[in-house]
């Protein structure tokens, strides 16, 4: 067929705009401790700069619907990779916490427009294609992550402070996106995606993913903190929780096809949950530095296949647009990602982060108990 080449570029061009993507989140997460350190900040401090990120992540979802719904998908996924990538240079060179926060603010509004759009496009491929690829894809944003981490925990152990890091990082994903974005579809052929609440056949679905969502933004914020707090883990230690955490979501979702097939969208729930909430408990149980990579990685490995399952499932409703699907459970998993900031960041005052971060095992409790009622799509 004439356009399978075209397919394949789109195919490669939108795998490495989920890598650019994951890079920006990965170099973010794993400095986290860095940045507490140099701007002295506790918890809840840090709790509101979370806060911020997840909560501009989601406020732009209406304008990336219209974006996308004006432009198509292409033209939003580049604007999303320059916009989070040049906020998270400025997030190196921030004075003090509003500043900061301000710079999260901008990474977490580039996150949000290149998360629909990029999403909305993969579902349109898939279709286009004629089989599975939106977990192997969500598998390659996790290898980004993956790398970015592994870049800060690098950077860490080196003693090269953020400001030669997010500035070098932000720069190089910049010139990928100017490289890859122009060989996404065109916006004829990737349709709009429209934004939408989640309601009706969409509401378990948007649960299950603001649950998921909330696991995975807490571990990708918290984990390094709690690592290099109660933990006692040094800075490139504490870094490589990340590390194992996208290393563990990337195996994971490079098989979550096949796991699809196998078990369907409520034997992914209900496994992955159980497995999230194993995790988070050996991590928190030990407060070690071996006890919490491992339990880390093992939240990454259970959640890391539901996400994409319930995009698909979004996507793939009769009743809505693929993209209108996919921005309403969009709107709820980013949801989850608004309040773990502040939820965990002010419980930790009261109660100290190791109890605080039972919240994320609470989350993953829900998603395992009540996964069985998802229903799977072909």
């Amino acid at each position: 067929m004439r356009g399978e080449p075209r397919l394949r570029r789109a195919h490669v061009a939108l795998a490495l705009t989920f890598v650019a993507f994951g890079v920006v989140d990965g170099s973010w997460s794993a400095r986290l401790p860095a940045l507490k350190q140099r701007l002295s900040l506790d918890s809840g401090e840090l709790g509101l700069v979370a806060f911020a990120l997840t909560g501009a992540a989601t406020a732009v979802l209406p304008l990336a619907g219209f974006l996308a719904s004006r432009f198509g998908t292409r033209a939003p996924a580049a604007l999303g990779l320059f916009v989070a990538s040049g906020a998270l240079a400025a997030a190196a060179f921030a004075p003090g916490e509003a500043s900061l926060a301000a710079a999260a603010a901008g990474i977490g509004a580039g996150f949000g427009v290149v998360d629909v759009a990029a999403n909305a496009h993969g579902v349109v491929l898939e279709r286009r294609l004629g089989r599975h690829v939106l977990s192997a894809l969500h598998g390659m944003w996790s290898l980004g992550l993956l790398a970015g981490s592994g870049i800060g925990a690098g950077a860490a152990a080196a003693a090269v402070g953020i400001r030669g890091q997010f500035p070098a990082v932000a720069a190089a994903v910049a010139a990928l996106a100017v490289l890859v974005v122009p060989q996404l579809l065109r916006a004829e052929d990737a349709g709009a995606a429209r934004f939408a609440l989640p309601r009706g056949e969409a509401a378990l679905p948007a649960l299950l993913m603001f649950c998921s969502m909330f696991v995975e933004s807490a571990t990708m914020s918290w984990s390094a903190v709690f690592l290099a707090g109660p933990a006692h883990a040094s800075g490139a230690v504490a870094a490589a929780g990340i590390v194992a955490f996208s290393v563990a979501m990337a195996l994971s979702r490079f098989v979550g096809d096949r796991l699809l097939a196998r078990w369907g969208v409520a034997g992914l729930a209900q496994r992955g949950g159980a497995v999230a909430c194993l995790g988070i408990g050996v991590a928190l149980a030990a407060r070690t530095p071996a006890a919490g990579l491992a339990g880390f990685a093992l939240v990454g490995a259970g959640s890391a296949v539901l996400v994409p399952a319930i995009f698909r499932v979004a996507g793939s409703s009769s009743r809505t647009s693929a993209a209108a699907g996919i921005a309403a459970v969009a709107t709820a998993g980013y949801t989850g990602g608004v309040i773990n900031g502040p939820a965990i960041g002010f419980l930790a005052r009261g109660v100290g982060l190791t109890g605080a971060l039972g919240l994320v095992g609470a989350a993953a409790l829900v998603i395992a108990l009540l996964g069985s009622r998802l229903v799977s799509t072909p």
